[in-house]
């Protein structure tokens, strides 16, 4: 892999959200609700993170969001539940093309710009979204309807915000990843295994992002990453079952995550892992996809 880093990043925030805890509300699309990730207080405006599920008062069965794009630079979604059809620019939007259809544990990355439309979402979809800056326009050019229409408060809400921009981006390629066909294999730690989930390959190598589960036959209870650090620009974590124990670099009590909560470190933070549960598994999504790891203390598998 090529070390392709991208240039003007703000100083950054630990950020932890926690499932218990989450509380939905207003957004981009109407008949969606939100649930904020603290991913823009983190990165100073550089990234958002949310969660989108539909709102079951406002929900209809005929929502769509029409052809329109985003100003993003960096576009990733992890689908949590229900399904999700889409039409792509230059993918399925010819005549006679398929829709693309995602379900529970998909992940789709599209390309900076990339015009596409939702064009079906069942009543139980809900998806983990991580998209850069944080303040983008739409600009939708295809009707939506039923909901699927730009919300008013988002407006607003993205008229009083400044654009945060990073310099450096690749050439994109839209890539998508399916829970049916998933691979595990090594990886960093010698006690997980790993699954690729091709933002790598989709950024030219800005971005990557993987699953990371435990390797029954490596992993024991005494496992610890040791304290450590990543050259790392960007890490972000959703936890998707078990349980991980932290240490931290500037907290002095162990942290800890459960299934549905995210922890965003800054850049360079030292931490170490002391426990996780036989059923843990993680998405983590950093950047740059080639970065160093520097050891303090030995891993013990």
């Amino acid at each position: 892999m090529s070390n392709n880093r991208l240039q003007g990043w703000n100083p950054q925030k630990t950020a932890f959200t926690y499932a218990k805890d989450r509380e939905f509300g207003p957004g981009l699309r109407g008949a969606a609700l939100y649930a904020d990730l603290g991913l823009a207080e983190a990165t100073g405006g550089q990234f958002h993170g949310e969660i989108i599920k539909m709102d079951p008062e406002k929900y209809t069965g005929e929502v769509t969001t029409g052809m329109h794009r985003h100003e993003y630079d960096l576009q990733f979604n992890y689908v949590l539940s229900g399904e999700i059809d889409f039409v792509i620019e230059g993918i399925n939007d010819g005549p006679g093309d398929e829709k693309l259809l995602f379900g529970a544990g998909d992940t789709y990355m599209q390309e900076s710009r990339i015009l596409h439309d939702e064009t079906r979402v069942s009543k139980d979809y809900s998806v983990m979204q991580v998209y850069g800056p944080a303040k983008a326009t739409t600009q939708t050019v295809g009707q939506a309807r039923a909901g699927g229409e730009v919300s008013d408060d988002w407006a607003d809400k993205q008229a009083k915000m400044t654009v945060q921009r990073l310099q450096g981006w690749n050439k994109q390629t839209s890539t998508f990843t399916y829970a049916k066909d998933r691979e595990f294999g090594p990886g960093l730690r010698e006690a997980n295994l790993y699954a690729d989930l091709g933002v790598a390959k989709g950024t030219g190598g800005n971005f990557h992002a993987h699953l990371i589960k435990v390797n029954r036959e490596k992993h024991t209870s005494q496992h610890t990453t040791g304290m450590h650090r990543h050259d790392y620009d960007f890490q972000f974590n959703y936890v998707i079952s078990g349980e991980i124990d932290f240490v931290i670099e500037g907290f002095d009590e162990t942290l800890t995550f459960r299934a549905g909560d995210t922890y965003f470190l800054p850049s360079k933070i030292l931490h170490n892992e002391t426990r996780i549960t036989e059923d843990f598994q993680v998405l983590e999504l950093y950047g740059p996809a080639k970065a160093g790891t520097v050891q303090l203390e030995a891993e013990v598998n």
